[in-house]
């Protein structure tokens, strides 16, 4: 009688685990929406675009193991290891999940032992999932290139290989399982390596007499979840030690939770100082409850402009800080933005414009202001550095605005990388930034 093969009973387990995985997620999302439906719906979001790429990445890694564990000499036992292990890493990834927005989070779950291994597990079948992307259309490109192209070259003997194909491409499968978890582990050290990063900013119409001005610009904060007491404390440090004269904020301090989860924030923002203040806009992420959120903010020293202007005196010289509310992109914000201005005070002076979303900057009215200060969209989250204001993102490579400077006639925008992160569950090869840029009045 032929025994049966463990591997396939295996390969089955995984896959109806997966599936109760998926099923029991949606459930879930089904539950929360009745008692929090913006919990629920998110939720029912990662499920459909997350944790069903997810699982099919998951599938085909195993499948990829499978026969390279199966020629060790203990591979059945190896085999059951390596599952047992998988199936632990996608409970603990899925805790993480559905405690993500809880106004109480697990100490378990975010001990330093166990807080990064959700995202990495999820990171790294997301990057796996990129990849075998990227090899079905270089394959899809290749096959076409050869159908549409001259009769092929008449063949020639082959030499005789020092390592066989088969041979070569199990040796090749081990490093391409490996690269997507290596790229995510690095990520790590990444997410929250906090640097103050200087950038002179020359403006044409800057005034000489505030030549030299240092403005710390952060946003996208994002409190909760693994952005804690200790972290902000550590942006709030930093922020302090760049010794700025005005603090700007631009957005998205918060996170869609619920309860007191955002008392840290306030905590380090009450320990920032600056000789002329804090000054912020509100990005999408603030909305939830924006009179509580903007009261707050003023009671710990930061004033929200919700589509206002002040002016200021620095050094005898007046200086317009301006700041807008969140548009989204699907209304029409060229139309926005000229009715927006229309209601301002006509500009005087100097002006810095405050405004969450980069991609707003094409919209804004000509010369509204001398310099604009925008986040949002984490430096590209995702990528790789090539510069202090560069770099190879998935953000940049669809046309948007990610990181550095942009410019329009006389106005700049400046677009910073941020200083937490949300969505995507890490950084990758783009780390964040506490920008201090220093005004100066070009040649």
């Amino acid at each position: 009688m032929t025994r049966p093969n463990p591997s396939n009973r295996i390969d089955r387990t995984l896959r109806w685990w997966l599936r109760a995985l998926t099923a029991g997620l949606a459930l879930a999302a089904l539950a929360i929406s009745t008692a929090d439906i913006r919990r629920g719906v998110l939720l029912a979001f990662t499920v459909a675009l997350g944790l069903m790429p997810f699982t099919y990445a998951r599938q085909r890694l195993h499948r990829w193991i499978t026969p390279l564990l199966l020629r060790t000499t203990n591979g059945p036992a190896l085999l059951l290891l390596w599952t047992a292990i998988g199936m632990g890493c996608d409970i603990l990834m899925v805790s993480q999940l559905l405690m993500a927005r809880s106004p109480d989070p697990n100490p378990i779950l975010n001990a330093s032992a166990l807080a990064w291994i959700g995202p990495v597990w999820f990171s790294g079948h997301a990057l796996l999932l990129l990849g075998l992307g990227a090899i079905g259309l270089g394959r899809l490109a290749h096959r076409t290139s050869r159908r549409l192209g001259a009769s092929p070259p008449a063949p020639t003997p082959p030499a005789a290989p020092a390592l066989s194909r088969r041979g070569f491409l199990r040796q090749a499968s081990v490093v391409g399982v490996g690269v997507p978890f290596g790229v995510s582990l690095s990520g790590v050290s990444t997410s929250y390596d906090f640097q103050v990063e200087h950038r002179d900013t020359p403006l044409k119409h800057w005034p000489r007499t505030l030549d030299g001005l240092r403005v710390a610009h952060l946003s996208d904060i994002h409190v909760g979840g693994s952005m804690d007491r200790e972290k902000l404390t550590r942006v709030a440090e930093l922020t302090n030690a760049a010794k700025p004269d005005i603090v700007i904020h631009t957005g998205d301090f918060l996170t869609h939770r619920t309860g007191d989860f955002d008392a840290p924030l306030y905590e380090a923002l009450a320990t920032i100082r600056a000789p002329y203040g804090q000054w912020a806009c509100l990005g999408n992420h603030d909305y939830d409850n924006p009179a509580r959120f903007v009261r707050r903010l003023a009671e710990c020293g930061v004033t929200a402009l919700r589509d206002e202007v002040v002016t200021l005196d620095i050094e005898g010289q007046p200086v317009e800080i301006a700041g807008l509310e969140y548009l989204s992109a699907r209304v029409d914000r060229t139309d926005a933005y000229r009715a927006i201005f229309a209601d301002l005070a006509p500009r005087n002076a100097p002006r810095l414009l405050l405004n969450h979303d980069p991609q707003g900057f094409s919209a804004l009215p000509d010369d509204c202001a001398d310099l604009v200060l925008s986040g949002h969209t984490h430096g590209g989250h995702v990528g790789v550095q090539l510069g202090p204001d560069q770099a190879l993102s998935v953000v940049g490579m669809v046309g948007l605005k990610d990181q550095g400077f942009f410019e329009r006639g006389d106005m700049r925008l400046y677009v910073t990388r941020c200083v937490g992160f949300y969505g995507y569950p890490m950084r990758i090869g783009i780390p964040p930034e506490i920008a201090l840029l220093t005004l100066r009045r070009s040649a």
